[in-house]
């Protein structure tokens, strides 16, 4: 029994191990997934606001910056960019050198702050088509931070605990513009994201484990009958109901005949002597030696059945009851 409860105890362990493993890992791809939604949202809402930029305020903007926003990128990496304007000039600096293009758009989300700024409502909506694209489902939320300002979409800050953040990100040159997005899907994503290896792997460890505890079972049931058969082996007498049981098989047997095995049984395989079943039955009766001759031969046809049980002769002296189990 020990050993069977430490299998199945190993077994549970196992399969705890596995599935947390795989919640695990589907939680991560979702998280990576969210993400990477969230940057092809931004991606999405800087492309829309870029072309009013192109569109309505090319005629704006200083020729140099004009020269440098709008212009073609190359495949080339600075580390800081000079701007003039009507309000003068300003250098800003990149800690490491960046490509071209990333500076471009740097720039941009800094020239449209004032001009078309980012709105958390029109970017959440792209976020959520973004998710829905990748099949992660649940609400989902956007913080912009403007100049220390925190805007949120729906206008609803309340971000549910369990709820997943993504990292702020830093949108324009000048660093006064982030944003972050948070989701909070539900364990039917979690599902639909699983691992089709480690699901295969969880089914397959949780059939192991099913077929190992219906053996189990079986060992025990088998056992506990075994247990149950041995308990009822042997011979029983129940002198108040009149009843004889061997081996938990009931057997037919006449009241006399029941109490000289009962006798015979009380003795546990030591002599009943023919003088002592004289005085029990049949302390006057001439007979007697006959009767006793009788009545063992009964007691020892009803035995028949059962070998292992054989009432066997004392010469001269009486009988005793032996039992071979």
């Amino acid at each position: 029994m020990k050993h069977r409860n430490l299998i199945r105890l190993a077994g549970l362990l196992l399969l705890f191990s596995v599935v947390v493993s795989a919640f695990h890992g589907s939680q991560t791809r979702i998280e990576s997934a969210i993400d990477e939604a969230f940057k092809q949202a931004i991606e999405q809402d800087y492309q829309h606001r870029k072309s009013y930029l192109t569109r309505n305020m090319s005629d704006r903007l200083s020729f140099s910056t004009r020269d440098y926003a709008l212009a073609p990128t190359f495949d080339r990496k600075i580390s800081n960019y000079t701007i003039r304007t009507h309000t003068g000039i300003t250098t800003y600096q990149f800690k490491d050198s960046v490509n071209e293009e990333v500076a471009k758009r740097l720039l941009n989300q800094h020239l449209l702050k004032d001009a078309h700024p980012l709105h958390p409502n029109q970017l959440k909506s792209y976020f959520q088509n973004q998710l829905k694209e990748k099949e992660i489902e649940g609400e989902c939320g956007i913080l912009y931070i403007r100049d220390n300002m925190y805007l949120w979409s729906e206008a609803d800050s309340m971000v549910p605990r369990q709820a997943y953040s993504t990292p702020r990100r830093t949108l324009d040159i000048a660093g006064n513009q982030k944003v972050q997005a948070w989701s909070n899907y539900g364990w039917s994503t979690l599902f639909h994201h699983l691992d089709p290896v480690a699901f295969v792997f969880l089914l397959l460890i949780i059939i192991i484990l099913m077929r190992v505890w219906v053996n189990t079972r079986k060992q025990e049931e088998s056992a506990s009958a075994e247990e149950a058969e041995t308990n009822v082996r042997g011979i029983v007498i129940d002198m108040e109901k009149q009843e004889l049981t061997i081996d938990g098989i009931p057997c037919a047997i006449a009241k006399l005949d029941l109490t000289l095995l009962q006798m015979l049984h009380e003795r546990d395989g030591n002599c009943l002597t023919r003088e002592e079943i004289k005085l029990q039955f049949w302390p006057t009766d001439e007979n007697a030696d006959e009767k006793i001759d009788t009545h063992i031969k009964t007691i020892r046809k009803t035995l028949k059945e059962f070998p292992e049980y054989q009432v066997i002769t004392v010469r001269g002296k009486g009988y005793y009851l032996q039992a071979t189990k």
